[in-house]
Order: C-alpha cells, then structure tokens, then sequence
C-alpha cells in the first residue's frame, strides 16, 4: 500500500472561508464550493511549519487513500462516523495539509449568555452534574451509558479496519444527544494510527496516559483509556479511577471497567465484550441520578480552627520530599501526596463521609457569668465603656488617612473594606473574567511541547500565561473580600500560584528538550513531574474554589463556572 491513490487538490483552488480552531499542530478553515461525497460541507487543515517538517506525508497519503478502498457500506459508516482525511493539499510539490469533513451540525452546543457555539467535546461531560446542566443541559444516566454504547461500537470497528486512536483526548470526541440513540464523532483523525503507522509522533493528553510507560500505539492502549472514560462519565470529573460511581449504577460494566484498567494489557476486555452489557444498561437505567452523584464531586476541607494562609509555609515536605525546581514566591514548594499539606492548602479529606461544609471556623460564644447586687452592675458598665471605646477607636482609625476610606495608598480597596457583599462578588467575578480561556491556551501548547511542535512558541505561551498568573494573584490580594466566605479568597490564591508553577516548569522543559526533543524526553524531564504535580495542586483548590464561588455566584445573578474553567 503506497497511498499513490490518494486525491490532491492545489491550495490555489481553494476558496477558504472561516477559521473554525486550530491547535498546535495547524489551523482549520472551513472551505467555499466543495462538498465532501456530494454533501457535506468541507474543513481544510493546514499543518504549521514545525510540524510539516514531522510529517510522514507516506502515512497522510495511506490515510487520504484507505477510505475509498474500502467497501460502500465500510466507508459510509466511516466517513459518518469521523472527519477522516479525503484529499491531500498540495502547494507546489509541497503536501500542506488536507481536506475532511467539517464536524455536523448536531455535534455542537450552545454555550450559555451569547458564547455561540462549540463542538460538543466529552470534556464537558466530565465535569460536576450543575455544570453539565448549565452548559449541555440535563444528561441522564441512561444517555451516557448509550454515548459509551455507541463509542464503544465505534471503537472496535475501527480495531477491526486497522486503526488505532492512540490519543482518547475528550477533546477530540465529540457527543450528540438529538437522536433517537447518543452518538459520537472523531476528530482530529490524522492523529490516529493505520496499521501501525502515524502521520505524527503519537502523544497522549496529560491526565490520560498510559500506565508504566506503556506505548500508545495499540489496541489495549485504547481499550485502557475507554474503561478510564467510562469511569470518570459517572466520576463527573476529568481525574481519577474510582469505580464506585459507576458500579453504583451498573456491576456488570463497573467488572469490566476494572478489567480494562488493569496494569496488564492483555488482561483488558476487547470492546466488542462491552457491547451487551452496554445494551443492556442503556435499556435498564434511570433518567435521574442518584442523590451522591447530584452533589458532584467534592473536595472538602476538613473543619479546623484555623486555615494557613495562601502562600504560607507549611509544616514541612510530604514523604516524597521537595519538589526540585518550584518557583513559589517566597520559598520551595512542598511536594506530597494527596491528604499532605501543599502549597499553603489545608489537608484534604480521602476517606470517610464527605462533610458538607465549606467550614467557618469555631466561634467561641462568651458567656456571662451571672451578676448579684451592686458589684456586678458595676461590672456590667465597665464592660460596655470598654466596647464603646474599642468601638471608636476601630472607627476613628478607619476614617483617618485620605478621603478614599478604606482605600490604601494605591486606591486599591483593602483589608476593613465597607464594600457590600454584592460589590466583593462582582470585583471576584470581574478578575475571574480576566482569566477566561487560558487554560485551553495552555493545554493547546502541552500538547504541542509533547508532539515536538514549535518549541520556542510554546515556551512564550507558557511564559504569558505565568507571568498572567502572577498578576492575577497580585491584583486578587489586593481585593477586599472579608464579606464573603473565608475559604474563597486562599482557594483561589493556591489555585493560580499553582498554576503558575505548573507553566514556570513548563517553560523548563521545553529548555530541557530543546535540540533533542521527543515526547519520552518531555514526559521524563524532572521539570515535567514538577509541572505535573503543580498541575494536580492547582486543580484540587480549583475544585475547592468553585464550590465555595458557585453559591455566592448564584446569589447574585452572576456567572458560576467548573474548576476546569480557572
């Protein structure tokens, strides 16, 4: 099989219209005047200079040519089913990408208060049950073990052709619950393998990797991340492989989910085992959660009487010691496993009842000692001269100094502010604003680093947003937020410092790898477990963030949002 086979069209004869995304691989423009198999409308990726120099144009060409060998009915499915490369473009002698389908219309979503619209990526999906309200709206228990159905389905007929996904990125499959049955499409199928070749390097998307350095490159590879998707739909989060979620809601696809999960490839189920069960729990399942999944994942905080404040140096390194080359301002960043204190974060609870907190901490309520006669009068007075003067010195103080109150030298409000409550929540959400899609920015270049991609962009990308971090976290200290939950304020602070480690390490590892650059290079720099490990920091105060933000947000009419949206 050589692809000689495969359709080229010149760049030149194309007419592009809108650009509909782009990552670190390329950018995708939809196309004027064509049609792929007569009807459907056509997208045009074109790869950036960094990555057209990786490319195994031998491998594109198989691609481009694999669906029309196939027979009517195979390729149908296919082409239905994935937007899978139809033509080489070509400029010169030069392959600069190729066409495809664009993604149907019933596989996007419309984002709440006028976001427009975005492909329907699992990532939402993997995410708290309120937050899969607001943004897709009610998903039932029995529509997700029919998006597993059906992707399970997809899957292994594509085992069956030859083809392996490789990278299971919730990005890159998509969902629709408008017909009669969930469905799912592919995307970004360039990345995928066809009898063992790769257009490009495979990678894997951090947070879903393979166990013990195990190669992506096979059919047990994907089987691994299937059962990890299965379990983390019924998780409602994007971490984790605790299947109690799932087995509360089915045994016998909780059995199998721990199967694939085994460090042992062979010992995984083939998709085709997952078919029947599948069945029969999208037949047998409810159309409501239970109570514990409708709370969402909780990371609470334990009760305690005081909170170390953001920043501040903990007792001292987990067990693991500290992690080598963290940039927290003002001292080493402790590494520890989770229930170890990191990053200035109060312990968090891994066992047991979830308590429901957030927790203020405990008041203690004087109480009066009964008076008699004439000496506890006089007691009684003295008591209230005192609070009167404490009282007006607090006020005489707090009105000293320039016209502007509780304003500091900056005209910045401060500590003692008068701000009503509602004022605090709408500054915080003004700064959460500040902070929108730079996440996405930030998972676009990772993905990038680890193909190998336009390294020194990707170092400026994460350079941004480190730097952008730094000033989110002065510009969020310097708010008066003493009228709203005490957790918010220090949740918040860990989360973008944390982050800010996390893209410092990043910037690194590209160093780390610069002239000498594969994805085991990248994913075995020291720099990288210090990104990793600031990654997972990050994301556990961002979830305690959000819980404690989400109900001051829906008390006054504003924006509420996922940790994953920090």
């Amino acid at each position: 099989m050589t692809g000689s086979g495969a359709a080229r069209i010149a760049r030149s004869d194309l007419v592009l219209g809108t650009a509909l995304g782009g990552g670190g691989q390329g950018k995708v423009w939809a196309v004027e005047k064509r049609l792929v198999n007569r009807k459907w409308p056509v997208a045009y990726k074109e790869y950036k200079p960094g990555s057209q120099g990786q490319l195994r144009i031998d491998a594109l060409e198989q691609m481009v040519a694999f669906l029309p060998e196939q027979p009517l009915a195979v390729g149908q499915w296919l082409a239905e089913h994935a937007a899978w490369p139809a033509a080489l473009v070509t400029e010169g002698s030069q392959v600069r990408g190729f066409l495809m389908r664009q993604i149907p219309d019933e596989f996007f979503i419309t984002m709440p208060l006028g976001g427009g619209k975005k492909a329907a990526g699992f990532e939402f999906l993997l995410n708290s049950l309120n937050y899969v309200d607001k943004m897709v709206g009610n998903v039932t228990p029995r529509q997700v073990f029919g998006l597993l159905l059906s992707f399970a389905d997809t899957l292994e007929r594509l085992h069956g052709l030859g083809v392996v996904a490789g990278d299971l990125s919730p990005k890159n499959l998509l969902f629709s619950l408008s017909g009669l049955r969930p469905s799912c499409f592919l995307i970004d199928c360039d990345a995928m393998g066809l009898r063992g070749d790769w257009v490009l390097k495979p990678v894997q998307t951090p947070g879903w990797q393979l166990p013990d350095g195990e190669a992506p490159e096979t059919p047990e590879g994907d089987r691994y991340k299937f059962a990890l998707l299965a379990v983390r739909l019924f998780l409602h989060e994007q971490y984790g492989e605790d299947i109690t979620a799932l087995r509360r809601m089915d045994g016998a696809v909780a059995d199998l989910a721990e199967r694939g999960l085994s460090r042992t490839p062979t010992d995984r189920p083939a998709l085709s085992d997952w078919l029947d069960p599948l069945r029969r729990a999208f037949d047998s399942a409810p159309e409501a959660w239970p109570a514990a999944a409708q709370a969402g994942p909780q990371t609470a905080t334990a009760p305690t009487a005081t909170r170390p404040t953001a920043g501040a140096p903990t007792a001292g390194p987990g067990p693991f010691g500290t992690a080598t080359g963290s940039t927290r301002r003002g001292g080493s960043r402790p590494a520890g496993p989770r229930g170890t204190t990191v990053g200035g974060q109060v312990p968090r609870q891994t066992s047991g009842p979830l308590p429901s907190g957030p927790f203020p901490p405990p008041r203690s309520t004087p109480r009066r000692a009964p008076s008699s006669g004439r000496a506890g009068a006089v007691g009684f007075w003295i008591v209230l001269a005192i609070i009167a003067l404490v009282v007006w010195r607090i006020a005489t103080h707090s009105g000293s100094g320039s016209s502007g109150g509780s304003n500091d030298s900056t005209g910045r409000p401060g500590i003692g502010s008068t701000n009503t409550r509602a004022e605090q929540a709408t500054a915080l959400h003004t700064l959460l604003a500040q902070n929108t899609d730079r996440r996405r920015g930030v998972s676009d270049a990772v993905q990038s680093m680890m193909n190998c991609s336009n390294l020194q962009e990707n170092r400026q990308v994460f350079e941004d947003a480190a730097d952008a971090r730094a000033n989110l976290v002065e510009k969020l200290d310097a708010l008066a937020l003493d009228q709203l939950a005490d957790d918010l304020a220090p949740d918040l602070h860990n989360a973008w410092q944390s982050s800010e480690e996390a893209d410092r390490a990043y910037v690194r590892v590209v160093d780390d790898v610069s002239g000498n650059c594969s994805t085991s290079a990248v994913t075995g720099s020291s720099a990288w477990q210090d990104a990793v490990s600031a990654s997972a920091d990050a994301t556990a105060a961002k979830k305690d963030f959000v819980a404690v933000w989400n109900p001051v947000a829906r008390e006054f009419g504003l924006e509420t949002l996922a940790w994953s949206d920090l």
